[in-house]
This record gives C-alpha cells, sequence and structure tokens, in this order.
C-alpha cells in the first residue's frame, strides 16, 4: 500500500495525531475502517495514525465551530480579511482542518451582511452548517479544495441561489472556479490557512460587494510548526524570512 504523510494539529499537538502527536499517513488508494477514538463511530477514511488512533471531522471540528460562529455573529467587521484573522488567532484552531471550510463561507458572509447594515444570525449559521458538509482531504481526494467551495457557498448564502437559479447559479460555480484556479497555481502540500485567504481574497475581487478592505493582510506565524511549508513560495510567508533565503541561496 502506497502511503504518504500528511499532517493536522489540535491544541496539544501542532502537528500529527490530535491524540498523540505522531504523524499522519494518508493512503490514496484503499480506504480503511477506523473508530474515532471521542465518539467511537466507525468511518471509512484515507487518513491513519501508526498508533491506531482516528479522529472523525465531527469530533475535530465540533467546538471550534461554535467559537467561529460566536465570533461572526458578534462581529461588525466589515473587511472579511480581518475577520479571518482574528478567528486564526483563536487559541483551539488548529493549524488544519475541515474547521477552514466553513470559516471562508462564514466570514465572508458576515462580512457582506454587516457592509449592508443586514445582520442575519441564520445567513451566518447557514454557511457555517454547509461548509460543515465537505468532508477533511477533499483538497486531495476530490482535486477540489473546500475552501474554494466556501466561495461558492457564500455567495450562494448571500444571493439565495437554488438549483433552478439562472444567472446567480452560474455565478455560484463560477466563484468556486475562480478559487480553484488561484489556488491551483501554488500546487502543494496544502496549508489550510494559506489556501482558505487566498479564497477569501478571491472572492473580494469578484463578489462587487466588498468596499471597505486592504487595510490588514495576512502574514503567516504557523511556518514554524509546519514541516510541509514551502516557505518563500507562499504568498503569505513573512518577507524578513523571504529575504534572508534569498541572500542565503
Amino acid at each position: 500500500m502506497n502511503t504518504e504523510a500528511c499532517c493536522c494539529t489540535n491544541t496539544d499537538h501542532i502537528t500529527g495525531c490530535m491524540v498523540c502527536g505522531r504523524e499522519l499517513f494518508y493512503t490514496p488508494d484503499k480506504p480503511l475502517r477506523a473508530n474515532c477514538f471521542y465518539c467511537g463511530k466507525e468511518y471509512i477514511t484515507h487518513v491513519f495514525c501508526l498508533e491506531g488512533h482516528y479522529v472523525c471531522d465531527e469530533c475535530h471540528s465540533r467546538d471550534i465551530l461554535e467559537l467561529i460562529e460566536y465570533e461572526c455573529i458578534n462581529s461588525n467587521q466589515t473587511d472579511p480579511v480581518e475577520l479571518a484573522l482574528k478567528i486564526f488567532d483563536l487559541p483551539t484552531l488548529h493549524m488544519h482542518g475541515p474547521e477552514y471550510h466553513s470559516i471562508v463561507p462564514a466570514v465572508l458572509v458576515t462580512a457582506y451582511c454587516n457592509s449592508i447594515n443586514m445582520k442575519d444570525d441564520s445567513f451566518i449559521k447557514e454557511a457555517i452548517s454547509r461548509g460543515k458538509e465537505l468532508f477533511g482531504g477533499l483538497c486531495g481526494t476530490h482535486g477540489a479544495c473546500g475552501a474554494c467551495i466556501g466561495v461558492g457557498i457564500a455567495y450562494s448564502v448571500i444571493h439565495q441561489v437554488t438549483p433552478y437559479s439562472k444567472e446567480d447559479r452560474g455565478k455560484a460555480n463560477q466563484m468556486t472556479a475562480h478559487a480553484l484556479m488561484a489556488i491551483s497555481r501554488m500546487g502543494g502540500p496544502r496549508c489550510c490557512k494559506r489556501d482558505s485567504m487566498i479564497a477569501i481574497e478571491t472572492a473580494i475581487n469578484n463578489f462587487e460587494c466588498f468596499s471597505n478592505t486592504g487595510k490588514i493582510s495576512y502574514v503567516c506565524k504557523q511556518f514554524p510548526y509546519n514541516d510541509k511549508c514551502i516557505k518563500s513560495k507562499c504568498l503569505y510567508y513573512p518577507l524578513k524570512y523571504s529575504k534572508m533565503e534569498y541572500d542565503n541561496a
């Protein structure tokens, strides 16, 4: 069986298995049956820990999604980047995980509603709920990053798109496509904060509803802990470190 290393985090283990911190591995060919360490439910998964630990998406994301909802509902921010940065600083947010599939649509919908003075908690909850349906590892196994789909989710929630919609149905798919193209240029390995920020910035450039933005930008803080970091090839790698790398090249 061919395996490829991947990583995930929690507050106790900055990389690797949520339970023990050991490296996780990804099986590109045959999925495995595993019971979640926390809830005990059996799942089919492509990710495994050599110690036998497995954590399902629901347990991985449960508490942080409640915090994301709280932050968005109580925010007056009209710049989705600034709101995303506040969420990125939450101490219980993992470095990687399916929760980012909810973060992208949540901050976009929140900022939009705030910008038109139409705060609607149900829009935010719906954005998070739809993002939650996208399972972890989607970017590798299905060729569609969940952060990008989050852009389409946000557009669909904002414009109340349904499968019967005409122009807006096409627009929603187009928004996802814009984000996918932007992220595809980075290649891999995946980095959830990098991909989420690219998706959010792509939405800002294409939604035509965010005017009060651009005052702050994302600068990565987690690169020392991410052994899959692409360093200076990343848009958000700190410039001082990029310059040092180029000087020593």
